[in-house]
């Protein structure tokens, strides 16, 4: 049984008929109910909303894999996100992205010293801490990335970013860390 600060409920027994239906919605569109879902169900509306917002982005998104799966790993380095970082530093590199840049993400090492990233990832790492160190882009920053993508794009990697910070902040609060044996992100010093 996983511990955390409210209840994790990865199983549909003893479910509330909204908890229970709430629970087969995201199970048939996911396998499995785990994470974020797993805390969520204890807050059947709000579950269903993340499932059918994250599938969207995560699974349907015209962004290409290897710009969702960078976009992601960022913001949940940024947010010391351990249950997620646990599996999407694989997806990372199954997408494409090397394991010398998923460290400079995972250690958050400054880009500007790093030769291995490239200049789309470098603007895509840097969109996303600043998006979520300092609530804001600069406009060098953004204008870059306009050049790169198109605003569907544009609006997608914010949204994704935003997602993946309301994913971590629900996690972190409530206390699901990496599963043993998973990668994992150093703790913050509090």
């Amino acid at each position: 049984m996983t511990m955390t600060r409210i209840p994790y409920l990865d199983q549909n027994t003893d479910l509330e008929p909204d908890a229970a239906e709430t629970f087969e919605h995201i199970k048939e569109s996911r396998g499995n109910v785990i994470g974020i879902f797993a805390l969520q169900l204890n807050s059947p509306p709000v579950a269903r909303l993340t499932a059918d917002l994250g599938g969207y982005l995560r699974f349907d998104s015209i962004l290409p894999p290897i710009v969702k799966e960078l976009v992601i790993l960022t913001t949940l380095s940024e947010n010391y996100c351990q249950f997620e970082w646990a599996f999407h530093e694989g997806f990372a590199i199954e997408a494409g992205i090397s394991p010398q840049v998923v460290d400079v993400i995972k250690y958050r090492r400054p880009i500007h010293s790093e030769p291995e990233v490239s200049e789309q990832e470098a603007m895509l790492i840097t969109f996303v801490r600043e998006v979520v160190n300092n609530k804001r882009v600069k406009n060098s920053v953004y204008q870059a990335l306009k050049q790169a993508f198109n605003t569907q794009e544009i609006t997608e990697i914010a949204a994704l970013t935003g997602y993946y910070c309301m994913v971590a902040c629900q996690l972190n609060v409530f206390e699901l860390g990496a599963p043993e044996g998973m990668p994992h992100l150093q703790e913050p010093s509090l």
